[in-house]
């Protein structure tokens, strides 16, 4: 299984994208399927940090996650849940930590860490 992991995160240019597969790829859709329902949000536009998104191709499921919400877009719609910890961004960005400016990926982890 592989899943597709995207770092919104620049404005003008190309959003840094990597693959997760293996048993890393296995724990961060377990923990994306275990999550609590949550708050129906809407995506930020903004500059900056717009959150981590994660395909899943096999099964068509794309997630967005920003700063403890998670949104789900599958075959039957929308779904929202709840990642209060912010675990799955922190476990998506450590995944990244080769593709990654070092600076961009310490300062996120600290944003997400220090946000709970």
């Amino acid at each position: 299984m592989t899943l597709r992991v995207t770092l919104q995160i620049y404005s003008g240019r190309r959003d840094p994208e990597w693959l997760v597969s293996g048993e890393l790829a296995t724990r961060l859709l377990e923990a994306l399927e275990g999550l609590p329902t949550g708050p129906e949000w809407t995506p930020p536009t903004r500059l900056g940090y717009r959150g981590i998104r994660i395909q899943h191709d096999a099964s068509a499921r794309t997630w967005l996650c920003v700063k403890g919400l998670v949104m789900q877009d599958h075959e039957a719609g929308t779904s929202w849940f709840a990642d209060p910890t912010c675990a799955i961004e922190a476990m998506a960005l450590e995944s990244g930590r080769t593709f990654l400016d070092p600076t961009t990926l310490d300062h996120l982890i600290k944003m997400l860490t220090d946000a709970h």
